[in-house]
């Protein structure tokens, strides 16, 4: 795994000082060592103490570049639900965010962690209803475009590149190209458009303080249909919980993420539309996936099965 970008002396040195200027700005002042406990290929984190609390300073690499635009954006539209952002880096993809609390996956367990769920997901959803219509907005912070009409041609580009994608993958998923159009055409149909799309929703990913839940690391999200965000949310939350996918429990944060759609369409049409977007949601998740190896040095060093398994998701999926 390459994070040499990371390690270097001058990186980390021009880190601290920036830190250390940012949070005076923000007028908290740093009380003690800065730590470094998040060291990836596409992103690194530094931790420091303060007077009023602990801040978090994350760098971001290629493919996560428009994180901290986008999470700005985040958290002018939705501060209920966004960590607090304290400072925008005015040249690199760099922020630092006031301490969220911790992360649902370590906070909490068995039913309360799917309680917490039910809570937070009608007002992810809020966020994304916010943002419909506002492509322009979303595109210019750099978030890759996903959009339904733009996925068939994304997977072809992705399966043309024959260092990162077998032949035998390639060969089974441009079988499945029409059955794929066909379901992103079925789901543009139901008249949702696109919005953002956080693409890696789980329980590492959500932080609590006391009665305040949010939800952070943008680096995966995407333009797209916003129902597409229940891929990794079902399966992870299941996985999590040592449930079926088809468990009542499960089911129940589907229903609350999609209750605040209602207003748009009849629940029976929302219905059929998750249906559709559960599958595409894995096609998403393997370009996402796709980014972060060819723009990240050493990332696919780091997960060399990951995009296989990614695109054998897909392959079940349109099966």
């Amino acid at each position: 795994m390459s994070v040499a970008k990371w390690t270097n002396p001058a990186t980390i040195a021009e880190a601290h000082a920036w830190l250390r200027e940012a949070a005076a700005s923000a007028r908290r002042h740093v009380t003690g060592p800065i730590a470094q406990p998040h060291v990836r290929p596409w992103s690194t984190v530094f931790r420091a103490r303060t007077d009023q609390g602990d801040v978090y300073l994350k760098l971001c690499g290629p493919s996560q570049d428009f994180e901290p635009a986008l999470t700005a954006l985040l958290a002018r539209t939705a501060p209920d639900v966004m960590p607090v952002v304290l400072a925008i880096h005015p040249k690199e993809p760099w922020m630092l965010l006031a301490d969220g609390g911790a992360k649902l996956r370590d906070a909490l367990r068995g039913q309360a962690l799917l309680d917490a769920w039910v809570e937070v997901l009608p007002r992810y959803a809020d966020l994304q209803r916010r943002l419909l219509g506002r492509d322009g907005e979303l595109l210019a912070c750099g978030i890759p475009d996903r959009r339904l009409d733009h996925l068939p041609a994304d997977l072809s580009r992705t399966l043309d590149d024959e260092r990162i994608v077998s032949r035998a993958a390639a060969e089974r998923l441009r079988a499945r190209l029409p059955d794929l159009t066909a379901c992103a055409g079925e789901l543009a149909a139901f008249g949702i458009g696109a919005t953002v799309q956080h693409d890696d929703l789980h329980d590492a990913n959500v932080l609590r303080n006391g009665a305040r839940t949010v939800v952070f690391d943008w680096g995966d999200a995407s333009l797209t249909h916003p129902f597409l965000s229940l891929g990794v949310l079902l399966r992870a939350a299941a996985e999590r919980a040592g449930l079926a996918a088809t468990d009542p429990a499960i089911a129940r944060l589907r229903s609350a993420y999609l209750e605040p759609w209602t207003p748009l369409l009849p629940r029976p049409a929302i219905e059929e539309a998750a249906d559709r977007a559960a599958r595409l949601a894995t096609l998403t998740r393997a370009l996402t996936w796709y980014r972060v190896v060819t723009l990240d040095d050493g990332a696919l060093e780091s997960e060399p099965a990951m995009m296989g398994e990614y695109l054998d998701m897909v392959i079940t999926a349109f099966g």
